[in-house]
């Protein structure tokens, strides 16, 4: 049953996390442009901005599944931190890997990159689910959870000038 559990909230969040995510891509112009709104989604075509296509859906599903499943899974919210840092790693990583070969960027690339790293985030902690709760530090986890955040807004505030 527990398997079952965690595998109908992976899937979820990986399907979550796809399309809010691409929808997220178009949120600060559809908004006309709006502050608060530039906060969480992407203000220009950098790599950087393009990483809040993955951490804030995939952030607020796991804030989410943290609420339903922490009584049942404790350290699981400990857990998907960890694979939301492995998709944060995965998308510069293949971004600048590939186009230091190629020269130039392909959008077909692009797309393919963020799947794997949305894969890469919900997959990471879903092959971690029978690890011993205590392997993970949570508050290790929450300070780089606070220090990425403060990173996002001051650097979309800088963007946003």
């Amino acid at each position: 049953m527990k398997k079952e559990v965690l595998k109908k909230f992976t899937l979820g969040g990986i399907l979550w996390t796809l399309v809010i995510g691409t929808l997220s891509h178009f949120f600060y112009q559809w908004s006309g442009e709006n502050f608060l709104i530039g906060l969480l989604s992407p203000v220009n075509e950098t790599v950087w901005e393009h990483l809040k296509l993955l951490f804030f859906p995939t952030l607020l599903y796991m804030l989410a599944e943290k609420a339903w499943l922490e009584e049942r899974y404790p350290g699981r919210f400990c857990e998907n931190l960890r694979g939301l840092w492995a998709g944060l790693a995965v998308m510069p990583v293949l971004y600048y890997g590939y186009t230091l070969f190629t020269g130039r960027d392909y959008l077909w690339a692009d797309i393919g990159i963020f799947v794997i790293s949305v894969l890469t985030a919900f997959l990471v902690p879903y092959f971690y689910r029978n690890r011993p709760v205590g392997a993970c530090s949570l508050r290790r986890n929450l300070l780089v959870l606070f220090v990425l955040l403060i990173l996002f807004f001051l650097v979309s505030v800088a963007f946003m000038r």
